[in-house]
């Protein structure tokens, strides 16, 4: 009898850290972090945002590049340069999600269209993906890796 208890009692243990598919708010807010974390940083280029939506060690993996949260202040700073920057517009579409503890991870595709003058100036897209974690109550990104693809 006791093998059949130590078994399901690791079986339980491995289950109760496999994981999951977030609940629907939990969800519903980790792709609304992602969203408002792109409009106010790289849309609105509002620095001040920063906490809100990273951990202070987030981490960019940007097509090769990589980048932390001083290297994106330095491109808001730059942005922000410049008085006649185009607007941009984001458009996202979430691929899956999944959830470990306090932790989910997102895979989504991003489209960016940046316009000036009610004129397309210019188009990207990207395969994208973020690792979220549950801070004091609030989902932050810690981690999100950027792959370009190219126009179709």
């Amino acid at each position: 009898m006791k093998p059949i208890l130590v078994i399901a009692f690791c079986l339980l243990s491995i289950l109760s850290h496999a994981q999951t598919q977030p609940s629907k708010s939990e969800e519903a807010a980790v792709q609304q972090l992602v969203i408002d974390t792109f409009q106010s940083l790289l849309s609105d280029y509002d620095s001040t945002k920063m906490d809100t939506y990273v951990t202070p060690d987030f981490i960019l993996l940007e097509h090769g590049e990589v980048w932390n949260n001083d290297t994106i202040r330095f491109y808001i700073t730059k942005a922000l340069q410049n008085e006649n920057r185009a607007t941009r517009t984001n458009r996202f579409e979430f691929i899956k999600m999944e959830k470990s503890g306090d932790m989910i991870w997102a895979a989504y595709k991003n489209w960016a269209v940046w316009t000036k003058n009610d004129s397309i100036v210019h188009k990207m897209h990207w395969l994208e993906s973020v690792v979220a974690v549950k801070e004091k109550k609030a989902w932050k990104l810690k981690m999100m890796h950027s792959t370009r693809i190219a126009d179709e």
